[in-house]
C-alpha cells in the first residue's frame, strides 16, 4: 500500500485527494489526513477525501511515501519543523502554497538531508474555502508550478509531475524567484487591488447608496476581496518585495490612465487604448497566451459576422470621435476670431 499524507484538508488538499482517488493514480492508495481545525478534518472524512485522520502531523506522515503541505504558507513552515524528525528517509515532500522562495529556504533549513523536498503551485482556487467547496476538477488545464532544488533527486520530480498530470494540470518548471515575481503580478496585486477597491468604496459616507447600486462589475472586481484572511497574509509577508514593486507599476499605470481621462483633446487615442485593450483581452479569455497574439488596433477580427460587426461598430465609433473633437475645434477656432474682432 503506498501511504500519501496531506497536511491541510482545505480546498487545495481535498481537491487533490478527491482527483487522485477518482484516478486511480497510485496504485493500491490510502490517503491520511492532518489540519489543525477538528472541524477541516471531519469535512474532509466526510466528503471521502481521505481514509484515515490524524490529530498529530507527525503521526500522519509517519509511513507515508509523498508528503503534501496544503496549508497557507507560514502553516506549511511550521508544518515542516513538525514532521522534520519523524520523516522516513526517501519520503518525497511538496507543498503548494503560492509564493516559493521562502519556503525553499526553510525546506532546505529544517529538513533532512535524505528527504526530497520539490516546491510545487497549482495555479487554481476559488475564493470559497474548506473541503466542502473540494472539486477534483479543479485543476483541470491549470498550470502547476514544479520549483525543484538543484539537488533534487529525478524520481521525486518525476513523483510531482506525475501528480500535477493526474490532476489534470499542466507541469510547468521554475526557479523560486521567477515564480514568485510572476504570481506577484497575476495573483497578488489583483487580490490586494481587489481588496484596496473594495476598501476605498466602503470606506465612503456615500456607501449605503453605492453598495445598492453595485452589480456586477464592482462585485467581479473585488471578488478576491474575499480571499482567506490567512492564505492572503502569508503570500504577502513572504513576497512584500515583489508584491510592492508591481503595486508601483499599478500606481504608474493608473496615473496614466487618469491623464488620459482627463485629456479631452486625446479622447480619439483614449478610445483607441480602450478598443486595443478590448480585443487583447478577448483573445487572452479564448486562450491565446504568452506572445502568440501581438495586436494593433488595424488589426480588426475579420473571422465571424460578429467579429465584423463589431470592427464596424468601432471605425464607427472612432468617426464620431473624430467628427467631435473636429467640431469642437472649429468652435474654438471661431471663438477666439470673435475676440479679435471685438
Amino acid at each position: 500500500m503506498t501511504q500519501v499524507a496531506i497536511l491541510g484538508t482545505g480546498l487545495i488538499g481535498s481537491s487533490i485527494a478527491l482527483r487522485l482517488k477518482a484516478k486511480s493514480a497510485i496504485p493500491d492508495l490510502e490517503i491520511v489526513g492532518f489540519d489543525r481545525y477538528r472541524s477541516a478534518l471531519q469535512a474532509a472524512r466526510k466528503i471521502g477525501a481521505i481514509d484515515r485522520a490524524f490529530d498529530e502531523p507527525e503521526r500522519a506522515v509517519e509511513d507515508a511515501a509523498l508528503v503534501i503541505l496544503s496549508a497557507p504558507v507560514l502553516s506549511n513552515h511550521w508544518l515542516m519543523d513538525r514532521i522534520a524528525p519523524v520523516l522516513q528517509p526517501h519520503t518525497v515532500v511538496t507543498d503548494t502554497g503560492s509564493t516559493k522562495a521562502a519556503t525553499m529556504r526553510h525546506a532546505a533549513e529544517v529538513l533532512p538531508s535524505q528527504v526530497a523536498f520539490v516546491g510545487g503551485h497549482p495555479m487554481a482556487g476559488k475564493t470559497e474555502t474548506g473541503a466542502a467547496a473540494a472539486d477534483p476538477a479543479l485543476f483541470e488545464g491549470a498550470r502547476w508550478v514544479i520549483v525543484p532544488p538543484r539537488d533534487a533527486p529525478e524520481r521525486a520530480i518525476d513523483a510531482i509531475a506525475h501528480i500535477a498530470e493526474s490532476a489534470g494540470a499542466e507541469p510547468m518548471f521554475m526557479d523560486a524567484e521567477e515564480h514568485d515575481a510572476y504570481v506577484a503580478a497575476i495573483s497578488h496585486l489583483p487580490m490586494i487591488a481587489a481588496s484596496a477597491l473594495f476598501r476605498l468604496a466602503r470606506a465612503s459616507e456615500a456607501w449605503p447608496e453605492l453598495s445598492l447600486l453595485a452589480a456586477g462589475g464592482f462585485k467581479d472586481s473585488t471578488r478576491l476581496a474575499g480571499s482567506d484572511p490567512s492564505m492572503a497574509y502569508d503570500l504577502i509577508v513572504t513576497n512584500r518585495d515583489q508584491i510592492a514593486h508591481w503595486i508601483d507599476r499599478l500606481r504608474g499605470g493608473l496615473e496614466e490612465m487618469r491623464e488620459r481621462v482627463l485629456n479631452v483633446s486625446g479622447e480619439e487615442d483614449l478610445f483607441k487604448l480602450l478598443a486595443q485593450m478590448e480585443f487583447e483581452y478577448a483573445a487572452y479569455r479564448n486562450g491565446k497566451v504568452g506572445r502568440e497574439v501581438e495586436s494593433t488596433l488595424s488589426d480588426l477580427p475579420s473571422f465571424d459576422i460578429g467579429s465584423f460587426i463589431m470592427g464596424e461598430a468601432i471605425r464607427e465609433k472612432m468617426r464620431e470621435i473624430t467628427r467631435d473633437q473636429d467640431e469642437r475645434v472649429k468652435e474654438r477656432d471661431a471663438r477666439r476670431r470673435e475676440r479679435r474682432d471685438v
